[in-house]
């Protein structure tokens, strides 16, 4: 009798295989997008491991923004006499400009670029692509301010090709080649501009490098094969006396890069996790409207004798062993989506996958698979427990049965619940994501059935037109085994994902640019000298610009807070931490900047007690820093100390674009620090240019940042990762696209039956589909209404709490983008399950009945 069961759930699953299409693409789907991602994250950590040491160029790298002291340089030259290998990579924005030739305009651009000063045998690990090849060598072995690598976008727009000369600061350079590859430079998510490569020697002939420069200082480490970099990396932290310098390991190479593309390998799963919902739900539809096609059978086993334990066995085999197919196809799909994925994340790929098959993400997905197809076919299998022959054969049997399936159901239910949580927090990597993923998840799909049941309910209470179309069709979502809530629930966390997604990338992009206030600065010019304020004051003011705003900045970092010393260590792995390690741009100011409003405090208020120069610091920063009115705050400027006691806590719009600080001191309290100022400027469109040009000709070493192609930047950084994210999404809407043909398959029969009797009493082709229309238009319309309510509600949350706090704007076209699509979607699905009722003739049918 043991292999009964085994015998049965075959037989069942050869008899009915069409049947169970719906029910195995549905677990596929869910399961390609847990392993795709999957396999996609394992590819991406084994090719930056292996390529580590190519993505820093060095063994250890010590990066700081300051110039290194004599205490720092005898550190670092005594690791020389170990065998140590170094040299020093310096990185900065500049201006590059066209020397003035007596030639046409066109010949007369200048552009913002990321300019990298190298020295000869950078890199040490990797290799950087240049065309011509030997385009490297030029630049490293020439004279000073001889040769440039340029990337071919410099190219592109400033019309300029290889052997041109171009102009940074005071030092002219030939075009050696066109850069094709950095290896330690990630992808670019988001650049200021086109990188320039030059020598050292040639950073000093353009004299950019003056007092208070904002430019980034690596030193690269190249070890003996016998030192290990982790021990180096501690003892250079211990000795090396500039704290604020971040020491890394090869094995921390790109720590921003592998930050982002971990959180995004983990949202692409969690969408890919809803996706695997939205099949469950397919699953629960297929089993019962089976369980229902199979209640003879059912009550024909039990008259001989079945116990309700042994069918149950037959049909839990026989859907566990279609989750396991299902799932295994899965699997096999989520390893080819490994040649759609890398190209979509391109654009922040520093590396070349090679693709492996891991076993931990295959295992993962298999599992959640299974779990997935237990879950929720648990309940339709226990009604066959409570089902009586006598009232099958008398076809008395209920369309709902009623009553709890028991506590053992509840009880396993929860089992299966919890592994399916604990997978889910695998997935997500942290207690707090997971938590917040499964406790709107679980919200979500409480909030899409509570719905779906009081649609179906509303719709009992529509008006009673005379149209038999509309009659048939909404009596239909609420008559006897109608799948109206599975087909409203799968469809509408579709529409829920899709449309929250574009409504994130909206507020986002409507938040960087459209809500861009009218008297916001056009251009930033930065790295203005002390000596150079006046003169290039009195430039823009002959222009035309006198109302120009020049900000001194002071940069520095947290020294201490209230007397106590801030070690940076202690902060890195905490969250909100950057706000104790990060460099701070301060400044001094008479008065309350534009967009700043005083929420505690007062401004330079001199009641506060005395001890030192006043402050007022950002709301946030000082809620996070643990600040108050009278705490005292201590910074260290390039080796000086200076300290200050907070005076007034401000609220700031950072949205306004304007030169917005973290800490502000009282004038006289910076005099003497080094220190450059930033411009800020509003300029017509047809001025930008020559105004451009003409500061970089008087001031070469200023470099003036276009407000207008940094949004243009981030919005297309934006644009790229919800591209990501919609692609994942999509496989959501798949989903309840089969579950909603899934559900129109196991009712054919008796749509079928309605439509000839409808034909016998003498409809006719065009009313039988104008029901089905109505039918399935109330559907996707009460679908696309729900998921859209809900994915409004879901966008606003992610930009109140999590993006913390970005402006919500309702956009109500894409609301009716979105009830439209589902309308749609829902229409054709319908039109295609169920076209071809409508050449059927009633007699056969009817006769077969």
């Amino acid at each position: 009798m043991s292999s009964f069961p085994f015998r049965m759930a075959w037989r069942e699953t050869r008899a009915s295989w069409r049947h169970f299409a719906y029910f195995f693409v549905c677990i596929m789907l869910g399961v390609a997008a847990l392993v795709g991602v999957g396999l996609f994250g394992a590819s991406l950590d084994r090719a930056i491991q292996r390529e580590a040491r190519s993505l820093m160029a060095a063994d250890v790298e010590l990066r700081t923004s300051r110039p290194l002291t004599p205490e720092g340089e005898a550190v670092l030259k005594s690791f020389e006499t170990q065998g140590i290998a170094r040299m020093q990579v310096s990185e900065l924005v500049a201006m590059a400009a066209i020397p003035s030739d007596g030639q046409s305009d066109r010949r007369r651009g200048t552009q913002l670029v990321e300019l990298k000063a190298v020295e000869p045998g950078y890199p040490f690990y990797g290799k950087l692509r240049a065309e011509p090849a030997d385009a490297l060598e030029k630049v490293l072995g020439g004279g000073p301010g001889s040769f440039a690598l340029v990337q071919e976008a410099l190219l592109i727009r400033l019309d300029l090709a290889v052997g041109d000369t171009l102009k940074i600061g005071q030092a002219e350079f030939t075009i050696a080649g066109v850069l094709r590859k950095e290896p330690d430079r990630a992808a670019g998510a988001f650049s200021l501009g086109p990188r320039v490569l030059i020598s050292r020697k040639g950073l000093e002939a353009t004299a950019l490098i003056q007092p208070g420069s904002r430019v980034t200082n690596r030193h690269l480490l190249k070890l003996p094969d016998t030192m290990d970099a982790r021990a180096l990396q501690g003892a250079l932290a211990q000795t090396f006396p500039d704290k604020t310098a971040r020491i890394s390991a090869y094995q921390e190479s790109q720590p921003m890069l592998r930050r982002f593309l971990r959180q995004m390998t983990m949202y692409l799963g969690l969408v890919g996790l809803i996706a695997l919902m939205v099949g469950g739900i397919g699953v629960a539809s297929s089993v019962r409207a089976f369980l229902k096609e199979k209640l003879e059978t059912i009550a024909v086993l039990k008259a001989v004798g079945a116990e309700s334990g042994t069918i149950l066995h037959i049909y839990l085999v026989q859907t566990m062993l279609l989750g396991l197919l299902g799932s295994l196809a899965g699997a096999a799909l989520g390893a080819g989506l490994q040649v759609a994925l890398p190209p979509l994340m391109a654009q922040w790929l520093p590396v070349e996958l090679e693709f492996h098959l891991s076993l931990p993400p295959l295992a993962l997905g298999l599992a959640m698979g299974l779990l997935t197809t237990a879950l929720f076919a648990l309940w339709p299998l226990l009604e066959v427990r409570r089902l009586k022959p006598n009232l099958v054969f008398r076809r008395d049997v209920s369309e709902e049965p009623a009553g709890s399936p028991g506590r053992a159901a509840w009880l396993i239910s929860g089992m299966l619940a919890l592994a399916l949580a604990g997978l889910a927090l695998l997935q997500a990597g942290s207690w707090r994501s997971a938590g917040l993923f499964i406790g709107a998840l679980v919200l979500a799909l409480g909030l899409l059935q509570g719905t779906a049941w009081l649609v179906v309910r509303l719709v009992r209470r529509l008006p009673r037109w005379r149209s038999l179309a509309w009659r048939q069709g909404s009596a239909n979502l609420y008559r006897p085994g109608n799948p109206t809530r599975s087909i409203l629930v799968s469809v509408g966390v579709g529409v829920m994902v899709i449309l929250a997604v574009h409504l994130i990338e909206r507020n986002l992009l409507w938040e960087i640019g459209e809500t861009l206030p009218a008297d916001a600065p056009s251009f930033f010019f930065i790295d203005i000298q002390p000596d150079q304020h006046d003169a290039f004051a009195r430039l823009l003011a002959e222009r035309g610009y006198a109302d120009t705003r020049l900000t001194p900045l002071v940069r520095s970092r947290l020294w201490s807070l209230n007397g106590e010393r801030i070690r940076p260590e202690a902060y890195e792995e905490r969250e909100h931490g950057w706000y104790f390690t990060r460099e701070y741009v301060l400044t001094f100011q008479k008065d309350l900047p534009r967009g700043n409003v005083v929420t505690k405090g007062q401004w330079w208020d001199t009641s506060v007690p005395a001890g030192g120069p006043l402050i007022s610091v950002e709301e946030e920063a000082a809620r996070r820093l643990g600040l108050d009115i009278g705490s005292t705050v201590e910074f260290d400027i390039q080796g000086a100390k200076v300290s200050g006691r907070v005076a007034s806590v401000r609220k700031v719009d950072w949205g306004n674009l304007s030169t917005n600080f973290y800490f502000i001191f009282e004038p006289g309290a910076l005099e003497g620090a080094p220190m450059t100022y930033v411009a800020t400027t509003q300029v017509a469109d047809a001025d930008e240019v020559p105004l451009q040009r003409a500061v970089v000709a008087a001031f070469p070493n200023v470099s003036a940042i276009n407000i207008r192609d940094v949004l243009d930047s981030v919005a297309r950084v934006v644009d790229r990762i919800s591209l990501v994210i919609r692609f994942m999404a999509g496989l959501s809407i798949l989903g309840g696209t089969f579950v909603l043909a899934g559900a129109l398959a196991a009712t054919r029969f008796r749509r079928v039956y309605e439509a000839m009797i409808l034909k016998a009493v003498g409809a006719t082709r065009g009313a039988v589909a104008g029901t089905f229309a109505v039918e399935y238009a109330l559907l996707g319309a009460a679908a696309g209404i729900i998921g859209s309510a809900l994915a409004t509600l879901l966008a606003w949350g992610v930009l109140r709490w999590i993006l913390d706090d970005v402006k919500w704007h309702f956009p109500p076209e894409a609301i009716a983008w979105g009830i439209g699509a589902a309308i749609l979607g829902t229409l054709t699905v319908g039109f295609l399950s169920t076209f071809s009722i409508l050449g059927q003739k009633p007699l056969p049918v009817l006769r077969g009945e």
